[in-house]
């Protein structure tokens, strides 16, 4: 049975644990396979869940700059800071096996 060009893809996921798979669709205005709008869209929730991951962990919540170059400028910074900040944090921690405890 072939599908119109109107009707949405299905989505699809099977969660560990879970009798039934959860099915969805994708309403969307995108000219693509219905295969490449799904991995579209996964890519897309990935890259929102890493944003809400850099909220919670080290407070990316003030992007009050004008244009999308400085905010992404900014979060890049924040990112840096943040990885900086573990590293030191690393070496300033004493490791076990050199203190000989």
């Amino acid at each position: 049975m072939a599908r119109s060009s109107a009707t949405p893809p299905p989505k699809v996921e099977r969660h560990p644990g879970e009798l039934y798979p959860r099915v969805g669709f994708i309403v969307t205005n995108l000219s693509r396979p219905a295969e490449r709008v799904v991995v579209f869209y996964n890519k897309r929730g990935t890259c929102e869940q890493w944003i809400k991951e850099g909220k919670g962990a080290i407070k990316w919540t003030r992007l009050s700059c004008r244009t999308f170059a400085a905010n992404a400028v900014r979060l890049q910074l924040h990112a840096l800071a943040g990885n900086l900040g573990n590293f030191l944090r690393m070496l300033a921690t004493p490791n076990q096996s050199r203190t000989g405890r």
